[in-house]
């Protein structure tokens, strides 16, 4: 819905100071010609009566300076206390370089565990052996050399079933 100008420009008057009597004639007459605005300005004039009962608020004499000062500190960029800006890089490579060093660093922690894991499991198996008995009788070694002279240590290929397989 467009706005109407002689209806922004009665609110706007009644906000900032109570209407002359030229100006609520106007009112009225306006009233009357868009009674569904009726409940807004009756409703508009009761707060601008509550508000025109509040009292005034001190304002520090350094108001207007000290609102100024904030509007500058919001608009310009931070700076260093050296004095320089922080570069872009600083903002792309650092969180990068971090995540990097996370991930190396998680990745050496996991190789450690796992030599650490491979370290008891060869202790456990030497423990094993070591903790097994000797051979009693020293004599089972005694004909070694003779048993393995015996055996053939490659036999020969059989010639019967390479003909039969042919």
């Amino acid at each position: 819905m467009k706005e109407d100008p002689v209806e922004k420009k009665l609110r706007e008057l009644a906000w900032r100071r109570g209407l002359t009597e030229a100006e609520k004639a106007e009112l009225h007459r306006w009233l009357t010609t868009h009674p569904e605005t009726q409940a807004d300005w009756e409703v508009e004039a009761e707060l601008s009566a509550v508000l025109g009962r509040l009292p005034d608020v001190p304002v520090p004499s350094n108001f207007t300076a000290r609102v100024l000062q904030a509007v500058e500190r919001g608009v310009a960029k931070p700076e260093r206390a050296d004095g320089s800006r922080p570069t872009w890089w600083w903002r792309v490579f650092v969180p990068r370089a971090a995540v990097v060093a996370l991930v190396v660093g998680a990745g050496l922690l996991a190789f450690q565990r796992h030599q650490l894991v491979h370290r008891e499991k060869m202790a456990q198996s030497l423990m094993a052996v070591a903790g097994a008995e000797p051979f009693a009788n020293p004599a089972v070694f005694q004909d070694f050399d003779t048993i393995r002279r015996i055996t053939p240590t490659t036999t020969a290929p059989d010639k019967e079933l390479l003909a039969l397989l042919q």
